[in-house]
């Protein structure tokens, strides 16, 4: 499983000009100067206006040619499909990524061509059985990584062709950047928390239906990766250590703590308790990871429990089923619409198998409110949605985010779902009623909060702009509108009121401090480092001042990091200004948090004012430590 909760970040081959041993290094590429100052990257323009100029025009000549070698490129991976046999050919690929999971120069590289490539294959129907040779595994490889590089690239330019405004390439490139470039979405036990309390509610629809519920979907999801490394054999032919793990949580389950060399009763048990394993002979067997010939055999599903499959079965699809990646106007295109998002697992003479483990925890959340709108689209639409039934997803989200603020903003009161009448008529003249998601009031502040489930379809994600812009505006947009609008009704009025459903009224006091945020359930941060561009487009209204924008698995890290109140108020007062700085580019809040804990700043403002772009420089790795191995748990260096 993905262990990391950022976006893996993509280095460029560079040519060092200088670099001393103070720390600063400074490197030259194109005639941009990039400075790495400990954690603050800075970029400083260098050309002369011809250098630019002629740098620019050579952009544009190589746009065409670029995308022809995409387009040959995917072509010849087609071709590779179509003649070899597509396990080993995504064995192969699994086996690169198997080897490149923590390699810090391939970067993520791996995981994304094996996803890019299962793509390919479920869109062409049937299974050749030709062999492949190491060139072509090498060949395929190289391809699928040129391919995504190449794509890369030519959308990063299209602003200089002017069939976009500046801001709209932007956020295009915004876009596919994020889609291409991978980021899990939290840290797993955050996911698996959140969705085990967010699905709960609506697992009489998943048993009704499919026989299974919630907690299922996730065992499965867990199982298959364990049981794959149960059955592999490494390449000096040692099983994986998850097999001995295995065995021995079984046998001090069993309380059998002696073992006689001539007694073979345990393994025959231990086998029949754990039917995922392989055999032979009546002893654990397995599959070499770098086998071709074995491929076939070592990612064919074993299942565990009766329930595993019964997951596995709704989550499946042919060869060829997902034929519409491959449609003719843009064929094979690295963030075409895919099935693997929603059906990962390959279904092929009535067994099953699975060589891409990552896509089904990074769709986790994608796939059970697939398979609920799939089982009742009245029951997704009225119960899932909305707010209506008390264990909708926007009544738990709005639960989870009152939950979590409140760990440190203490002796506070948070109240849910208010209405209000902020003094704007309807077309009849009668006062308009609005809702707040959540007031939360403090001795010290005023919490305006709105929550946010909506995220991007696959055709933003594509940059298709009509699409993309609305959604963000429903996001992004409409979430700071609504915060603006109980923001000035609250400091404009010392009569204002807001009222729950039971007809309580609440006054806010308006000489405290008053933030506003947006919480959001998808990671949009990408976008929110640019809220300037978004004025500018038009998505956010021009009126409408900007609020703090936190992602749920975001807000769980400041959650347990924060100590007190004291600081959040410090964190929000220097962020928020930022969010208006075209000069920043911050893709993580959780990089600025801990450039914050560190430094007890967000940015240095001196060097701020000297350069052309600023960027943080993993700044979380502290955080990461906590979460991931137990480290010790970051604190602001008062």
């Amino acid at each position: 499983m993905p262990k990391s909760r950022g976006r893996k970040k993509k280095k460029k081959k560079t040519k060092k000009v200088y670099g001393k041993t103070s720390g600063v290094r400074r490197e030259l590429v194109n005639g941009i100067e990039l400075k790495l100052d400990g954690k603050n990257i800075t970029i400083k323009n260098k050309r002369t206006k011809k250098q630019h100029e002629e740098s620019l025009h050579q952009i544009i000549a190589n746009r065409p040619k670029t995308l022809e070698f995409i387009e040959k490129s995917i072509e010849r991976v087609i071709e590779i499909f179509k003649t070899f046999d597509n396990f080993q050919l995504l064995g192969f690929l699994s086996y690169n990524q198997f080897l490149n999971h923590d390699n810090s120069d391939d970067d993520g590289m791996a995981e994304v061509i094996l996803e890019y490539a299962t793509s390919f294959a479920t869109a062409l129907e049937n299974n050749p059985s030709k062999e492949p040779s190491i060139d072509i595994f090498e060949e395929l490889k190289d391809l699928l990584t040129n391919i995504r590089m190449a794509y890369n690239a030519y959308i990063s330019t299209e602003a200089l062709t002017k069939n976009y405004s500046e801001q709209e390439s932007h956020l295009r490139f915004l876009t596919v950047l994020e889609a291409l470039h991978m980021r899990g979405d939290g840290y797993m036990h955050h996911i698996y928390g959140l969705f085990k309390e967010m699905f709960s509610g609506h697992d009489q629809i998943f048993i009704d239906n499919y026989g299974f519920d919630s907690n299922d979907i996730l065992e499965t999801f867990i199982q298959l990766e364990d049981s794959w490394y149960c059955r592999m054999r490494l390449p000096n032919g040692m099983p994986h250590p998850n097999s001995f793990k295995r065995f021995e949580e079984w046998h001090k389950a069993k309380g059998i703590n002696i073992f006689r060399a001539d007694d073979q009763q345990p393994i025959i048990e231990f086998l029949a308790n754990n039917p995922d394993f392989v055999s032979q002979n009546g002893k654990p067997d397995g599959f070499l990871i770098n086998d071709p010939k074995q491929f076939q055999e070592l990612y064919k599903i074993r299942f565990r429990k009766e329930q595993h499959k019964k997951v596995v079965e709704v989550i499946t699809q042919d060869f060829g089923e997902n034929a519409d990646f491959l449609n003719p106007k843009f064929q094979g295109l690295p963030l075409n619409e895919t099935l693997i998002t929603k059906k990962p697992i390959i279904k092929y003479k009535d067994e099953f198998y699975l060589f891409a483990f990552n896509v089904l925890t990074r769709n986790l959340f994608d796939i059970a409110e697939f398979l609920i709108k799939n089982a009742s689209k009245k029951y997704y639409n009225e119960k899932y949605l909305g707010n209506k039934y008390s264990y909708s997803r926007d009544n738990y989200l709005e639960f989870k985010t009152a939950e979590l603020l409140d760990n440190f903003i203490k002796n506070s009161t948070s109240y849910l779902n208010l209405k209000y009448k902020p003094g704007i008529l309807d077309e009849n003249g009668n006062p308009i009623e609005t809702e707040l998601d959540l007031l939360i009031i403090s001795e010290k502040a005023n919490y305006i909060i709105e929550i946010k489930a909506g995220g991007l379809s696959a055709p933003s994600r594509r940059g298709a702009l009509k699409s993309l812009t609305g959604q963000l505006s429903e996001t992004i947009g409409y979430g700071a509108y609504q915060s603006h609008r109980a923001y000035k009704y609250i400091v404009e009025s010392n009569d204002n009121s807001f009222y729950d459903k039971k007809g309580n009224l609440i006054n806010v006091e308006n000489t405290k401090k008053t933030f506003r945020l947006t919480i959001t359930l998808e990671h949009l941060s990408g976008f929110i480092s640019n809220l300037h561009e978004l004025k500018e487009l038009g998505i956010v209204k021009p009126e409408v001042e900007f609020a703090w924008n936190c992602s749920l698995f975001d807000l769980m890290i400041f959650s347990e990091i924060l100590e007190n109140e004291d600081d959040f108020i410090d964190y929000l007062e220097q962020r928020i200004p930022l969010f208006t700085s075209p000069k920043i580019h911050v893709n993580d809040e959780i990089d600025l948090l801990g450039y914050f804990l560190e430094n007890e700043k967000l940015v240095n403002e001196k060097l701020l004012k000297r350069v052309d772009d600023y960027s943080l420089n993993k700044n979380s790795q502290e955080i990461d430590d906590y979460f991931q191995k137990g480290g010790i748990k970051p604190k602001k260096k008062h």
